[in-house]
């Protein structure tokens, strides 16, 4: 091969990859707790075949793209997947067998599967049979594509996304309190398709006593998700709309050891889970949550509560990313009803940037949507 017909493939490994990657994000809300994964079959750099995972349980996203063809076309192809090919038994059956039997000649990865049934296993098995096999092309973008499930992975906790709405001078109501509404309907209609792919919506217990919200997707998107309000004393009153609905949708109620027996006992008659923790403080109540969210699956976490929940969560570097919706008006007033309270940040320079954003305009109104670039921590 000559120099141009490499600079060409290197060129279109990259957007292929893309490409794959844009198609992965259609499983997005129906796939979890799974990553999101999408793969081309490429021919001659003729993209013959797509596939994604398209539902949890259902095949992943090389089997979708390889049973479009029959096998003499395979034969010979470049896949590009965007995470490594499962190698172990799990809902479905090993890609990895499915790939070897059809015989590419080369299968181009985004990043390598940590999961620890994978973890390298179906790279080498697919070097093992003589199947070139070429990993990291546009691994940023891929890591980012599955990072909920890296997360949850490498930590135990799920991706925490905080969202807020708020004006043009960071007022989230006004100095009386009212704060219906700061965004027009479209863009309370967008926030709610986020609502519609999560695994739980979280508030603190003030935002669910001021604004006795529902904590639904409307209308109904991919998931249903828990609603989760964090309650260290089990103040949520029997008439708000959470409790008179946890019959319909799941309703976790997280409480601490300052909790009155009988109000968790009534809170469970009414069709509450009661998740009590011991922890003394809140922040360990916090982390202690969300860990408990993991264990279970749930992999994406939409942290829908007022200042003072966002703003702990903020000091514990647990946000993962941020959906801030902007209304182009103006309240001003003392600086109260702010997003994000707590500790904060002591100098400007320790300000924590976010990568990776992303700006739309929704109507008359701004979404900033971005993640939170953390300082590493001592190893």
């Amino acid at each position: 091969m000559n120099d141009d017909r490499k600079s060409d493939e290197f060129s279109f490994d990259s957007l292929a990859m893309l490409r794959a990657i844009q198609i992965a994000y259609q499983g997005q809300g129906l796939v979890e707790p799974n990553p999101m994964v999408g793969c081309l079959v490429v021919n001659d750099f003729n993209v013959i075949a797509e596939g994604y995972h398209e539902r949890f349980g259902g095949p992943h996203a090389e089997v979708h793209a390889i049973n479009r063809l029959d096998a003499a076309t395979v034969q010979g192809s470049t896949l590009y997947v965007t995470l490594e090919p499962c190698a172990h038994f799990g809902k479905t059956p090993p890609c990895i067998d499915l790939i070897i039997e059809r015989k590419p000649s080369r299968v181009v990865i985004g990043i390598e599967d940590p999961f620890p049934a994978v973890a390298g296993t179906g790279i080498e098995a697919l070097r093992q049979n003589g199947i070139t096999v070429d990993v990291g092309i546009e691994r940023e973008a891929c890591e980012r594509l599955v990072a909920p499930y890296l997360k949850r992975q490498s930590t135990a906790l799920p991706w925490v996304i905080a969202k807020w709405a708020m004006t043009l001078d960071g007022r989230m109501a006004t100095h009386t309190g009212d704060s219906k509404w700061i965004t027009q309907e479209s863009t309370r209609e967008h926030a709610h398709q986020t609502r519609g792919r999560v695994d739980a919506i979280c508030v603190g217990i003030e935002t669910a006593l001021q604004d006795d919200p529902m904590l639904t997707a409307r209308p109904t998107g991919q998931r249903i998700a828990t609603r989760v309000v964090f309650d260290s004393r089990a103040r949520l009153l029997e008439t708000s709309q959470l409790v008179q609905t946890a019959r319909e949708f799941p309703t976790m109620i997280c409480c601490g050891p300052l909790s009155a027996p009988s109000a968790i006992d009534r809170l469970r008659a009414l069709g509450c889970e009661v998740w009590f923790d011991e922890s003394t403080t809140s922040d360990e109540r916090l982390r202690s949550v969300f860990k408990e969210l993991a264990r279970r699956g749930q992999t994406n976490i939409l942290v829908d509560g007022g200042p003072t929940l966002i703003g702990a969560l903020f000091d514990q570097q647990l946000i993962d990313e941020t959906h801030v919706y902007i209304a182009t008006k103006l309240v001003g007033g003392t600086p109260n009803h702010v997003p994000i309270t707590g500790r904060g940040i002591e100098w400007m320079r320790q300000a924590i940037p976010l990568k990776n954003v992303r700006k739309k305009g929704i109507g008359g109104d701004w979404f900033v949507q971005g993640d939170c670039d953390w300082p590493a921590k001592p190893t």
